[in-house]
C-alpha cells in the first residue's frame, strides 16, 4: 500500500514535506517489501538446508523472530535515509528545460546520483533474495510459496536492471 501511495507523493507539486516524503517514503517501501521477503527465503532455506544436516530445528524460524530480522533490515533503511537527510536536506529548486527562461519547473532538490544511491540497499536486498530462491526451488510442494517467491524475483531483476539501466543510460549524475 505504502508503494502505491508514493506515487501520489512523486505527482505532487514539490514543496520540502513532499522531497522529504519521496526521499523517505521510497526506500522505505522497498525495503519492507525486500526485507519480508528475503526474511521468509531465508527461513525456508535454513529450515530445509537444517533437515539435511541434522533433525534439530534452526534457531530464528518463530514468527517473534521473522518480524525481529525483518525490522533489523528495515532499520537500515531508515537509518541510511536519516544519514542522507542531515548531509542534503531535502528542498526544491527551479529548473529551466533546454535553458528557456520562459518555462521553469519545480523539482525537489536531489542529485541523481545520490537517488540512485539511496536505492543501492534495496538492490543488495534483491539480490541476496534472489539467491536464496535459486536455493529453494526445488523444495517439496508444501512450501510452494519459494516458488512464487522465486518468480517475484526474477521479475524484479529484470525491471530493477532495465530500471538501473535506465538512469545510468539518460540522467545526468554530477
Amino acid at each position: 500500500m505504502l508503494c502505491y501511495f508514493m506515487t501520489f507523493v512523486m505527482l505532487a507539486k514539490p514543496t520540502r514535506i513532499f522531497c522529504g516524503l519521496q526521499r523517505f517514503g521510497i526506500g522505505f517501501s522497498f525495503s519492507i517489501i525486500y526485507a519480508s521477503l528475503l526474511t521468509k527465503t531465508n527461513r525456508i532455506s535454513r529450515i530445509f538446508e537444517s533437515a539435511r544436516r541434522s533433525a534439530r530445528r534452526p534457531s530464528f524460524i518463530s514468527p517473534k523472530s521473522q518480524l525481529a530480522i525483518a525490522s533489523v533490515l528495515i532499520s537500515v533503511q531508515v537509518i541510511g535515509t536519516a544519514v542522507w537527510f542531515l548531509l542534503e536536506p531535502p528542498g526544491i529548486r527551479q529548473y529551466s528545460p533546454d535553458g528557456k527562461r520562459n518555462q521553469v519547473i519545480l523539482k525537489c532538490s536531489i542529485r541523481d546520483s545520490s537517488f540512485l544511491l539511496s536505492l543501492i540497499y534495496n538492490m543488495l536486498l534483491i539480490t541476496i533474495c534472489t539467491v536464496y530462491a535459486v536455493k529453494t526451488r526445488k523444495i517439496p510442494e508444501n512450501f510452494n510459496e519459494s516458488k512464487f517467491i522465486g518468480f517475484t524475483m526474477y521479475t524484479t531483476c529484470i525491471i530493477w536492471l532495465a530500471f538501473c539501466t535506465h538512469l545510468l543510460r539518460n540522467w545526468k549524475f554530477f
